[in-house]
């Protein structure tokens, strides 16, 4: 599996936060072309359309990052840490959320039948006004994720233990998932199941697209196979998260798709439907196939064209987006009979639609972002529903110790705990931005590679960290409390680029002074052992050379047994066996606990130790995981051939990021490798030494910094 362990995916955060408040959209636009929860005297054919619109692709789009984001928590988690959050987090809202809420919505549901009695017979809409059975209400798409999660999960052991033990059936689904994402066809193949499902059904009532499977627990099968499709495709789509920024290259081309399939359903069955005709067109008609079929695949397209501009134009921390990406799901959870009340209450109002629709929606966006800010976000509710709870009034780095409301810290001896963190920090000098918004931890056990070109904000991040610097607004902890802390320090080793140590002492007599401030630290013998000073250790600190003295500046600062220790490019002019040797004593280390930071100009050093790698450009975090999932981010190959072809005409090719020759030897970085080789090979049929593969840590880093710029 190739998938970066991200702490926050903005640009899918962003998504997801527009799918469930379109929810509300949705909702509001009802009365104005539906009697539900009554009639508005003033119709609208614009909000139907907008109605149309947004139900063809919402739920898609929530059910594909609600599976992404189940496949990254289950593996961060492990399974019994994920179901309980699970039932914290989706079974409690949805239970106790249909025991407050749902008793209102019927109660409002009624009430607008009542008013529409005493008023004007409304039309045979065909359209019950009150549910039919138990009544999920909107709350049935909880009631499907957890179906999903069951799902998933059983049908992940079954298929691991019986089919897939050595992983080769997923490695060809990954590969087949990224071949769909990259032609095109995906949309296509993924529509297929629901066309068949939603054409075959006698009842499919054509305007309204997927049934809303909203009274009763048993599951339905539309529902089951276009909203569980989506969940399957985002569950597979966080094995290989690199596929996310080709759909940030590709989102105008599937939104303009998007749109015109769109406007060729409504062309079939109208912008406003017509609740006094049959529910369907006869089988065999060929206009309901073609419905069927263009419905469909357009829901695919407004899902992929939407991830892709989400991924384009927000994948960067944003304070407002964070905040509303937060509230979202509160929002769609309380909305429902609020808008409903609203929308019975000016039904018979002498005013123009667009007025009371815009009336509706912020009202009951007003409402709900005020309970959420003070009754929500502060309280155990919000720990439910976010996952922590906010303080009212976040405390500044730096403000009095007894003012501080302590930001909650994983104890740092727990298996996946946070031993040092940046949460939203930003740092100023002048007007230069040094950091900018910069949320980043530090985990136990672990090294995290800092990488990033000069003055992306490395050095400023760890100066941070160790409390040499102070932020101008932000969260900083280091072992559980603040940088300043000397108990918080005493757990830590430093050794930095810049450091001046006396050179009349030797090495020994640095490493016994050093240790004489830790309360447990390794003998002298022992650290010169595990450092491999032995050669110099008895040797003045001025008659060593240069990359001596970076060793004995090793040495003291791992001699204290530190459980978090700031390398600062360590190993900056030494040869290779002393390189070497640092690298063995950092996996000691690592293998002893020990959660080490690592900022290097050596990309082969971070490809080497690091457990996770986090690209920094101009103060912000452009990316991170594993070596690997930075590689994937960029879905670039490396192709390279002997060839006379012309590298400028190559460089116009689609696909073709950057082509650079040396004599009659070629390179290639691609996004779409396949098509590129197979154009290579059809130019020129004596094309030879043709090599293909992935792109280095050095060529990913350069593209995403280049993309950040």
């Amino acid at each position: 599996m190739n998938a970066p362990a991200l702490e926050r995916l903005h640009a899918l955060d962003a998504a997801r936060a527009f799918a469930l408040l379109l929810g509300i959209v949705l909702h509001a636009t009802m009365s104005f072309f539906l009697p539900i929860p009554a009639q508005d005297s003033s119709p609208s054919s614009t909000l139907a359309g907008a109605f149309y619109v947004i139900h063809n692709f919402r739920m898609s789009l929530f059910f594909v990052i609600a599976g992404l984001f189940a496949h990254l928590a289950f593996h961060r988690r492990g399974a019994r840490a994920f179901v309980k959050d699970r039932v914290l987090r989706i079974v409690v809202p949805m239970t106790v959320g249909w025991v407050v809420l749902a008793p209102l919505t019927i109660a409002i549901l009624v009430w607008g039948v009542a008013q529409a009695a005493d008023g004007p017979p409304a039309s045979n809409s065909g359209v019950a006004t009150t549910p039919q059975g138990l009544p999920l209400t909107h709350l049935w798409f909880l009631y499907y994720l957890c179906l999903f999660y069951g799902l998933a999960l059983v049908l992940r052991a079954g298929f691991i233990r019986l089919l897939d033990r050595n992983g080769d059936l997923r490695a060809r689904i990954d590969k087949l998932v990224a071949f769909g994402l990259l032609s095109h066809l995906a949309p296509i193949a993924l529509a297929l199941p629901l066309c068949a499902l939603l054409y075959a059904d006698p009842a499919w009532p054509l305007w309204f697209g997927i049934p809303t499977p909203d009274t009763g627990f048993t599951p339905q099968l539309p529902a089951l196979a276009g909203f569980g499709t989506a969940f399957a495709l985002g569950w597979l789509l966080h094995r290989q998260t690199g596929l996310l920024s080709t759909l940030g290259r590709q989102w105008w081309v599937n939104l303009t798709l998007a749109m015109a399939l769109t406007v060729s359903c409504m062309a079939v069955v109208g912008v406003v439907p017509d609740l006094n005709a049959p529910a369907e067109m006869a089988r065999g008609n060929g206009v309901r196939g073609f419905y069927a079929a263009a419905y469909t695949v357009a829901t695919w397209y407004w899902v992929f064209g939407l991830i892709g501009a989400a991924v384009r134009f927000c994948s960067h921390a944003n304070p407002l987006r964070r905040y509303l990406a937060d509230a979202s799901y509160f929002l769609y959870l309380a909305h429902l009979p609020l808008v409903f009340a609203l929308q019975v209450l000016v039904a018979d109002w002498p005013l123009h639609w667009s007025l009371k629709f815009t009336l509706i929606v912020a009202v009951t966006l007003a409402v709900l972002l005020t309970c959420y800010h003070f009754l929500v976000r502060p309280t155990v509710i919000g720990e439910i529903l976010n996952g922590r709870r906010h303080p009212r009034r976040e405390p500044a780095v730096g403000a009095p110790r007894a003012t501080q409301e302590k930001a909650p810290v994983s104890p740092p001896d727990s298996a996946d705990a946070a031993v040092a963190r940046l949460a939203r920090v930003s740092k100023r000098y002048g007007p230069t931005v040094a950091l900018d918004d910069l949320s980043i931890d530090v985990r136990r056990g672990e090294l995290l590679a800092l990488l990033g070109p000069n003055g992306a904000g490395k050095s400023t991040a760890l100066g941070v960290l160790l409390g040499t610097l102070q932020a101008d607004t932000g969260e900083v902890s280091i072992l559980g409390g603040s940088p300043l802390d000397v108990v918080s320090r005493l757990g830590i080793g430093v050794m930095m680029q810049e450091v001046s140590l006396a050179p009349m002492l030797s090495a020994r007599e640095h490493i016994a002074l050093a240790s004489s401030y830790y309360r447990n630290p390794l003998s002298v013998e022992q650290t010169v052992a595990l450092t491999g000073v032995e050669a110099f250790a008895d040797r003045r600190h001025g008659q060593l050379s240069g990359g001596q003295k970076r060793q004995v500046q090793f040495a003291v600062a791992v001699c204290g047994r530190p459980r978090l220790l700031f390398l600062d490019e360590p190993t900056t002019g030494l040869d290779v066996q002393a390189r070497e040797a640092i690298w063995r004593t950092i996996r000691a280390l690592l293998g002893d606990g020990c959660s080490i930071v690592l900022t290097t100009h050596y990309l082969e050093e971070a490809q080497a130790l690091a457990d996770r790698v986090a690209v920094l450009a101009k103060g912000r975090l452009v990316a991170q995981g594993s070596v690997d999932a930075m590689r994937a981010l960029v879905a670039c190959r490396h192709i390279s051939c002997t060839s006379a072809l012309d590298a400028e005409a190559i460089r116009r090719w689609p696909g073709v990021v950057e082509v650079l020759r040396t004599d009659r030897r070629m390179s290639v970085m691609a996004a779409d490798a396949e098509s590129v080789v197979r154009r290579l090979l059809n130019a020129d049929p004596h094309l030879s030494q043709l090599e293909v593969r992935q792109a280095s840590l050095a060529e990913a880093l350069n593209e995403l910094t280049r993309e950040a710029a």
